[in-house]
């Protein structure tokens, strides 16, 4: 028998026609949609208050990155520290030590000048401008005195003064006139840095640079008087000992650094 809507197809037994999944609703693909960008923005958030949380609270002080380590602030400086007062700072290999910063006294007539005590040897330059004696002697710690200057009317002239093994705390002055004493380092010494050099009476002379080798050297004193050539450097010897005119050699020995004169006339060295 023929079905009037047409041939029937039987299904096996147990089948049934698939059904076509229902369609998502709109919330859940919105849902979908935003989960992603929701994500990033949390994380973002996040790293911003990282950033910027610390920031704004002001009990979170960071230590700044360039500070210097401890040690920096605390380790000593190697270079010397001057101080008012203390003992002058030793410049040379030969125990001299400065008289620094120079220091002029002047007075009128006899006195007895207390002075800064000294630290190894210096020099002294004195003036005088009276017409009768004009005796200058050194007074160390102990009260021992020696002489500097012994003369007669007016007087200029340079002498050393101290040394390394007594203290230097006064100069006793006799003179009818006015006077000057400026004590300084050895370093400002007359220089000698030629051939020849010449001057006048009592005068300490700084070689340009320390003798290398044993040198011949001439001195002439034309004058009347004293006339006494010390060479000094690892030590001090008497190389010119004469009264009156004197015209003759002497030896600038190795490491020679200081010349000491003292003459009552005009002098003249020289050295090859």
């Amino acid at each position: 028998m023929t079905h009037p809507s047409g041939p029937h197809t039987r299904q096996p037994y147990g089948h049934h026609p698939q059904q076509p999944p229902p369609p998502k609703s709109v919330t859940s693909a919105i849902v979908l949609t935003m989960a992603p960008v929701a994500a990033v923005l949390l994380i973002g958030g996040f790293v911003m208050f990282l950033i910027f949380g610390q920031a704004s609270n002001p009990s979170a002080v960071p230590a700044p990155a360039s500070s210097p380590p401890a040690a920096a602030l605390t380790a000593p400086s190697s270079q010397p520290v001057t101080t008012p007062g203390a003992s002058p700072t030793v410049l040379m290999s030969t125990g001299y030590s400065p008289f620094a910063p120079p220091k002029t006294h002047q007075g009128q007539g006899p006195a007895l000048l207390r002075i800064d005590p000294t630290t190894g040897e210096g020099l002294i330059t004195l003036t005088h401008a009276g017409n009768a004696n004009f005796i200058v002697t050194t007074v160390d710690a102990t009260g021992a005195e020696r002489d500097l200057v012994n003369t007669t009317g007016r007087y200029e002239g340079t002498r050393l003064i101290g040394s390394n093994n007594t203290q230097i705390t006064a100069l006793r002055i006799q003179a009818d006139g006015a006077w000057t004493a400026t004590t300084k380092p050895l370093l400002d010494a007359q220089v000698w840095n030629g051939p020849t050099i010449q001057g006048q009476g009592d005068q300490v002379l700084r070689l340009d640079r320390p003798i290398g080798r044993h040198t011949p050297a001439r001195a002439s004193h034309p004058g009347k008087g004293i006339f006494l050539v010390h060479v000094i450097g690892n030590g001090t010897e008497l190389q010119v000992d004469a009264a009156d005119t004197f015209t003759g050699e002497f030896l600038l020995k190795t490491g020679t650094t200081f010349v000491d004169i003292h003459a009552d006339g005009p002098w003249t060295l020289s050295r090859n």
